[in-house]
Protein backbone atom coordinates (compact mmCIF):
# COMPACT_ATOMS: atom_id res chain seq x y z
CA UNK A 1 0.00 0.00 0.00
CA UNK A 2 2.89 2.81 0.79
CA UNK A 3 4.01 2.30 -2.90
CA UNK A 4 0.88 2.56 -4.56
CA UNK A 5 0.35 5.73 -2.16
CA UNK A 6 2.76 7.30 -2.57
CA UNK A 7 3.03 6.50 -6.20
CA UNK A 8 -0.83 8.59 -6.26
CA UNK A 9 -0.02 11.41 -4.77
CA UNK A 10 3.28 11.50 -7.21
CA UNK A 11 0.73 11.14 -10.08
CA UNK A 12 -1.65 13.33 -8.65
CA UNK A 13 1.00 16.50 -8.39
CA UNK A 14 2.42 15.18 -11.66
CA UNK A 15 -1.47 15.52 -13.76
CA UNK A 16 -2.11 19.10 -11.25
CA UNK A 17 1.29 20.27 -12.23
CA UNK A 18 0.60 19.48 -16.39
CA UNK A 19 -3.12 20.61 -16.36
CA UNK A 20 -2.98 23.48 -14.43
CA UNK A 21 -6.17 22.75 -12.98
CA UNK A 22 -7.02 20.53 -10.18
CA UNK A 23 -7.26 17.06 -11.41
CA UNK A 24 -10.16 14.20 -10.57
CA UNK A 25 -8.70 10.65 -10.47
CA UNK A 26 -10.79 8.26 -12.55
CA UNK A 27 -8.92 4.98 -12.47
CA UNK A 28 -5.45 3.12 -11.71
CA UNK A 29 -4.52 1.84 -15.13
CA UNK A 30 -2.34 -0.91 -14.25
CA UNK A 31 0.32 -1.43 -11.57
CA UNK A 32 3.53 -3.87 -12.36
CA UNK A 33 5.30 -5.64 -9.68
CA UNK A 34 8.54 -6.48 -11.54
CA UNK A 35 10.70 -6.70 -8.44
CA UNK A 36 10.48 -7.09 -4.94
CA UNK A 37 10.92 -3.88 -2.93
CA UNK A 38 12.19 -4.49 0.53
CA UNK A 39 12.07 -2.54 4.34
CA UNK A 40 14.23 -0.25 4.56
CA UNK A 41 14.88 0.00 0.58
CA UNK A 42 15.88 3.61 -1.20
CA UNK A 43 13.59 4.21 -3.39
CA UNK A 44 13.04 6.88 -6.00
CA UNK A 45 10.13 7.97 -7.43
CA UNK A 46 10.25 9.16 -11.55
CA UNK A 47 6.75 10.37 -13.29
CA UNK A 48 5.86 11.84 -16.57
CA UNK A 49 2.93 12.25 -18.98
CA UNK A 50 2.64 9.91 -21.32
CA UNK A 51 -0.15 10.99 -23.19
CA UNK A 52 -3.24 13.22 -22.93
CA UNK A 53 -6.36 13.10 -24.79
CA UNK A 54 -7.29 16.81 -24.68
CA UNK A 55 -11.44 16.22 -26.24
CA UNK A 56 -11.82 13.76 -23.64
CA UNK A 57 -11.93 10.00 -24.03
CA UNK A 58 -14.50 6.98 -23.04
CA UNK A 59 -13.52 4.95 -19.78
CA UNK A 60 -16.59 3.00 -20.09
CA UNK A 61 -19.85 3.14 -17.84
CA UNK A 62 -18.34 2.68 -14.69
CA UNK A 63 -16.50 5.77 -14.65
CA UNK A 64 -18.47 8.62 -13.46
CA UNK A 65 -18.99 11.69 -15.14
CA UNK A 66 -15.70 11.84 -17.48
CA UNK A 67 -17.21 12.59 -21.25
CA UNK A 68 -15.63 15.19 -22.58
CA UNK A 69 -13.33 16.01 -20.06
CA UNK A 70 -9.82 16.53 -20.90
CA UNK A 71 -7.96 13.19 -19.70
CA UNK A 72 -4.68 12.97 -18.65
CA UNK A 73 -2.49 9.40 -18.27
CA UNK A 74 0.44 9.47 -15.35
CA UNK A 75 3.20 6.75 -15.46
CA UNK A 76 5.00 6.31 -11.99
CA UNK A 77 8.16 4.51 -12.05
CA UNK A 78 9.45 3.08 -8.87
CA UNK A 79 13.70 2.68 -8.75
CA UNK A 80 15.25 0.63 -5.74
CA UNK A 81 18.68 2.16 -5.69
CA UNK A 82 21.35 0.47 -3.76
CA UNK A 83 24.37 3.56 -3.48
CA UNK A 84 27.06 1.49 -2.14
CA UNK A 85 26.58 -0.97 -5.38
CA UNK A 86 25.78 2.37 -7.43
CA UNK A 87 22.95 0.97 -9.55
CA UNK A 88 19.34 1.23 -9.26
CA UNK A 89 16.48 -0.92 -10.79
CA UNK A 90 13.03 -0.20 -11.70
CA UNK A 91 10.47 -2.53 -9.55
CA UNK A 92 7.17 -0.63 -9.94
CA UNK A 93 5.53 1.01 -12.92
CA UNK A 94 2.28 2.32 -12.04
CA UNK A 95 -0.65 4.33 -14.14
CA UNK A 96 -3.04 6.68 -13.44
CA UNK A 97 -5.82 8.21 -15.36
CA UNK A 98 -6.95 12.00 -14.53
CA UNK A 99 -9.87 14.11 -15.82
CA UNK A 100 -9.51 18.29 -16.02
CA UNK A 101 -13.11 18.60 -14.92
CA UNK A 102 -12.67 22.61 -15.13
CA UNK A 103 -11.00 22.57 -17.96
CA UNK A 104 -12.16 22.60 -22.01
CA UNK A 105 -8.94 20.91 -23.09
CA UNK A 106 -5.11 20.68 -21.96
CA UNK A 107 -1.88 20.52 -23.70
CA UNK A 108 -1.38 17.49 -26.60
CA UNK A 109 1.73 15.32 -25.59
CA UNK A 110 4.41 14.94 -28.10
CA UNK A 111 7.04 12.27 -28.16
CA UNK A 112 10.77 13.44 -28.23
CA UNK A 113 12.71 10.48 -29.23
CA UNK A 114 12.16 7.24 -30.39
CA UNK A 115 11.78 5.42 -27.02
CA UNK A 116 9.21 8.33 -25.58
CA UNK A 117 6.88 7.47 -28.71
CA UNK A 118 7.41 3.73 -28.05
CA UNK A 119 6.16 4.01 -24.32
CA UNK A 120 3.62 6.25 -25.71
CA UNK A 121 2.94 3.85 -28.36
CA UNK A 122 2.81 0.54 -25.91
CA UNK A 123 0.89 2.71 -23.19
CA UNK A 124 -2.15 3.56 -25.58
CA UNK A 125 -2.35 0.10 -27.20
CA UNK A 126 -2.91 -1.42 -23.25
CA UNK A 127 -5.54 1.32 -22.91
CA UNK A 128 -7.32 0.17 -26.38
CA UNK A 129 -7.29 -3.23 -25.11
CA UNK A 130 -8.50 -2.76 -21.87
CA UNK A 131 -11.32 -0.38 -22.89
CA UNK A 132 -12.53 -2.99 -25.23
CA UNK A 133 -12.87 -5.35 -22.12
CA UNK A 134 -15.34 -2.87 -20.67
CA UNK A 135 -18.83 -3.34 -20.67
Amino acid sequence: GFLMRRAFELAFATAYLFGGDKPRFLEVDDISFDKPVDVGDLLVFKSRVLYTMPDGGNLGHYVDKHDGLPLVNVEVEVWVTCPEQKKAEVSNHLYFTFALPESKTCKLVLPANIDQARRQAIRMHADEIQADLRP
